[in-house]
């Protein structure tokens, strides 16, 4: 069986921990599913489905996250107040989902909307100094944090960003801790 792979701040739960907690939450969970499914045989059908079928797949998900952690599939974990299943691939960064191509059809619009807003000079591609007029004012750890960002995107290295490499760019300074998240940020080979 493969490592369990957790993060740095996971403080791991004992059993009995996790079905205290888990064992709440779903009998909540199956008291308004209980009451959702009264509702149904009293003809309400379009209000118990509504909201029973989405608490019934909550109840499903905490019931095989706990199976999952009790079978030694995975251990349920604590981080920052939320509680976790944690799995071998957990904190791996994963490659492109079924999705990826559809997010690129629908993201496409959004990405020469931003180009066509940053190309100052209006020839189709984003320099470092017209990055710098947008950081007016910006402090120097902001701007410095930016510069990097900016050079690690410049694939070739002219100095300047196409659409395609903007399209990098603006997602990882959407994320503030882009830099950590570079790899598998939690494997012990990294740490």
């Amino acid at each position: 069986m493969a490592e369990i792979n957790l993060h740095p701040d996971d403080t791991v739960m004992s059993g009995p921990e996790v079905v205290k907690k888990v064992g709440g939450g779903l009998a909540g969970l199956l008291f308004f599913e209980a009451m959702f499914y009264a509702m149904y045989l009293e003809g309400e059908v379009i209000m118990a489905l509504l909201c029973g079928a989405p608490l019934g797949l909550m109840a499903v998900a905490l019931a095989s996250q706990c199976a999952m952690h009790f079978l030694g599939m995975g251990q349920m974990v604590m981080n920052e107040g939320t509680m976790t299943l944690r799995t071998s691939r957990s904190g791996k960064s994963r490659g492109k989902g079924i999705f990826a191509s559809l997010e690129r059809i629908i993201l496409a619009p959004f990405f020469m909307l931003a180009m066509r807003d940053l190309d100052k000079d209006g020839d189709g591609r984003f320099s470092y100094d017209e990055m710098m007029e947008e950081m007016d004012g910006d402090s120097k750890e902001e701007i410095m944090e930016m510069q990097e960002l900016f050079e690690k995107h410049d694939k070739d290295g002219d100095g300047y960003l196409t659409i395609k490499e903007l399209e990098g760019f603006i997602r990882e300074s959407e994320n503030e801790t882009w830099a950590e998240v570079e790899g598998n940020w939690w494997s012990k080979e990294d740490n």
